[in-house]
């Protein structure tokens, strides 16, 4: 019947691999009123931001700044219900000049915070660069925030510490008691002493899960309003629990006090009645829902309740494998210490070793569905932070996995032939698995406190085309924004090692001529900005298809050094 039940989760999974939807997961910019770089005759009667993701409206604001960097409309704006993924500004009469509109964004999904800017000018081009600076931080290989992954993984690691006990007294402990040979009052003393710590561990892991739960909202709460962490309990903490984000970590808190307060009414595990754990591991599924909602899935642009469903299932498969092993590990401790009075560790054991298999098919399932929503790209396992927390995960999931096949293929068999005489050794395999499920908990808290490799590499997209080259000892590198027909930036980088090349005055030409058209070649001359930067501006790609774009460097004293780049130029420009 399990078998069954897993099998038909499994086809369910498949099937939803098929239609599978993007996932937006942070609330990144999508479009502008005025667009991005563009210029207007006259000021819009608002700014209009579009973003991927619902806002959280008590903590999305946007702020308006003229040429000279100061503010000619402080905002905050407004997010309407009708409109939830919209952040709009009423714009007064505005004069000729450049301006900056400045916002913060967060996501009223999963409470990640995005920031940005929009350049446009009225009258005049825009003065702001649409390419950053060479030393920008890339979006794509962003470094987790310190604080968000350790709360996070704290937080994953309280909920396995919590909640695992619970299936593993209804799937490993209660069947195992119930099928051992009854030989007298050591079972009974067994059942009682393994209650007692599965109690105390459930009360002190849901007081722990409950702590670090408020942790993160008031930390949530002092990054959304910009705050010290003190600053933040009171008012801050009250407004991020209005929306979606708070209240789902609201009803976290709410699950872990009523699961603590539940432990101490749990009757025996293995002969007591089951409708306390029944209504226990109900409880347990209420809490790991918080996850999911408030998860990179729960962003999917289609098919959101299969996505968090999916989700469910695999935080679900994660704390019965990973938070059982610690009731395991407690009834190892009790064959060493009390072996008279322990269950025997043979059928406890290859219960648990059956249940870990049944989770390690659901985890591969569930885990290719994310991957498919979440990176879906091979390349992008390497070029973003959130590919490299993935692989060093699957890395670690992949030694659980040998541990668990060291333990249903050896150890259980002679657990089951020698009786409680290897519990020394198979203690310290689930210790180690302990260790190494705590490590693989660590990369899902950096993963989920960052970007997936989808969004991630899209706004790396948005900041244009990069190519680069080496000729005759210096450096080219060309960048081009937003790499689209009609109007560009061009940014040239130069490294001219050559000696003696430091200091002397150089000019940089660049060349547009598309393939395979008779059009002529358009030529500009890049300004210097900075160290050896040089921009130029214009609608030097008025056609979409693969243009040459040359580069030509003329330094006083050295030779010409010159090289084609090959660029796709496709886009249309978006409104």
């Amino acid at each position: 019947m399990a078998q069954r039940t897993v099998c038909s989760i499994l086809l369910a999974i498949l099937l939803a691999l098929l239609f599978a939807a993007n996932v937006a997961a942070h609330a990144i910019l999508v479009q502008s009123t005025p667009a991005a770089g563009s210029t207007v005759a006259t000021a819009p009667p608002e700014l209009v931001l579009e973003f991927t993701e619902e806002l959280d409206s008590q903590f999305s604001s946007v702020q308006l700044l003229n040429s000279a960097r100061q503010v000619v409309n402080p905002g905050p704006g407004r997010v309407e219900p009708a409109a939830p993924r919209i952040l709009r500004l009423t714009l007064q009469s505005l004069p000729q000049d450049s301006y900056i509109a400045v916002f913060k964004a967060r996501s009223a999904v999963d409470g990640h915070i995005t920031e940005g800017n929009v350049p446009f000018g009225i009258g005049v081009p825009s003065a702001a660069a649409l390419i950053p600076p060479a030393d920008a931080p890339d979006p794509a290989t962003l470094p987790p925030p310190l604080v968000g992954s350790v709360l996070r993984w704290l937080n994953l690691l309280a909920a396995a510490v919590a909640l695992g006990s619970v299936p593993f007294v209804l799937l490993v402990w209660r069947p195992a008691f119930r099928s051992a040979p009854r030989d007298g009052a050591d079972h009974l003393a067994a059942d009682a002493a393994m209650t007692l710590s599965l109690r105390r561990l459930m009360v002190g892991g849901n007081v722990l899960f409950l702590l670090v739960t408020l942790t993160f909202l008031v930390a949530q709460a002092a990054e959304a309003a910009n705050v010290s962490f003190a600053q933040a309990i009171g008012a801050p903490a009250m407004q991020l629990m209005q929306g979606r984000s708070g209240q789902f970590l609201l009803a976290r808190g709410i699950c872990a006090l009523a699961l603590g307060l539940l432990a101490w009414r749990l009757r025996v595990a293995g002969q007591g009645p089951a409708w306390p754990w029944l209504a226990a591991l109900v409880l347990t599924g209420a809490a790991l829902l918080t996850f999911s909602l408030t998860g990179h899935n729960a962003a999917a642009s289609q098919g959101t309740f299969v996505a968090v469903a999916i989700d469910w299932l695999h935080l679900a498969a994660m704390v019965v494998w990973l938070g059982g092993l610690i009731p395991l590990a407690i009834a190892v401790r009790a064959a060493r210490r009390t072996p008279k009075q322990a269950l025997a560790l043979g059928p406890v054991a290859a219960r648990f070793s059956r249940l870990a298999m049944i989770c390690v098919a659901l985890l591969t399932a569930t885990g290719i569905y994310s991957y498919m929503l979440q990176v879906n790209n091979l390349d992008l396992l390497a070029a973003t932070t959130y590919g490299r927390a993935l692989a060093v995960k699957l890395g670690l999931f992949g030694l659980l996995i040998l541990l668990g096949v060291l333990n249903a293929r050896i150890l259980v068999p002679r657990l089951r032939a020698l009786g409680n005489r290897l519990a020394g050794v198979f203690g310290w395999s689930v210790r180690t698995e302990v260790v190494v499920g705590a490590l693989v908990l660590l990369a899902v808290g950096v993963m989920t406190s960052i970007a997936p490799s989808v969004v991630s590499w899209e706004q790396h997209e948005r900041l244009g085309v990069v190519q680069a080259t080496t000729v005759d000892d210096v450096d080219l590198t060309l960048r081009v924004a937003p790499a689209q027909i009609g109007d560009n930036e061009f940014a040239v980088d130069v490294a001219d090692k050559r000696p003696g090349a430091a200091g002397k005055p150089a000019k940089v030409l660049l060349r547009f001529d598309m393939i395979g058209m008779e059009m002529g070649q358009l030529q500009t001359e890049a300004r210097p900005t900075g160290v050896e930067r040089y921009i130029a501006r214009g609608s030097f790609v008025p056609m979409g298809g693969r243009w040459h774009m040359t580069v030509v460097l003329r330094r006083a004293g050295f030779s010409d050094v010159q090289y084609t780049f090959e660029m796709d130029i496709l886009r249309a420009a978006s409104a």
